[in-house]
């Protein structure tokens, strides 16, 4: 498996509106599909609404991966903690994380691909993630 450890605003909603980008979902889309991506989230989305609740509002939103997981919530700790022990606890072939701020990412985890938050999720983040991949460390 391939995890996309998946944040939600600033990537698929760059504009923090009801309606996601459709841009941003579309380029998404496409790389769940062709790098075979596994979504795991790590979005503060995961502390209000269940997988379930999600699931329905990514697929209302035009998303077409299943959502596999969430990342621990875990009180006071950065998100590239949260990432760091999802990844001790679930085996993976490779992963990626898009988000559009990554300062408390990056100290713990590679392979961050930083989206800028008011266009959201794009072509130049869909060939970097393909990059990443290609090369690993």
């Amino acid at each position: 498996m391939i995890f996309v450890f998946t944040d939600i605003d600033g990537v698929l909603n760059p504009e923090w509106k009801k309606s996601w980008s459709k841009n941003a979902v579309s380029w998404y889309n496409r790389a769940c599909r062709d790098f075979e991506l596994v979504p795991v989230i790590t979005s503060t989305w995961r502390i209000a609404h269940s997988i379930t609740e999600l699931q329905k509002i990514f697929g209302e939103q035009g998303i077409e991966a299943e959502i596999f997981a969430y990342t621990p919530h875990i009180d006071q700790a950065d998100r590239g903690i949260e990432i760091e022990e999802f990844l001790k606890e679930n085996a993976c072939e490779s992963y990626v994380v898009i988000d559009d701020r990554v300062h408390d990412i990056t100290p713990h985890v590679k392979n961050v691909v930083k989206c800028r938050s008011w266009i959201g999720f794009g072509k130049e983040e869909y060939e970097e993630i393909g990059n990443i991949l290609k090369n690993p460390e």
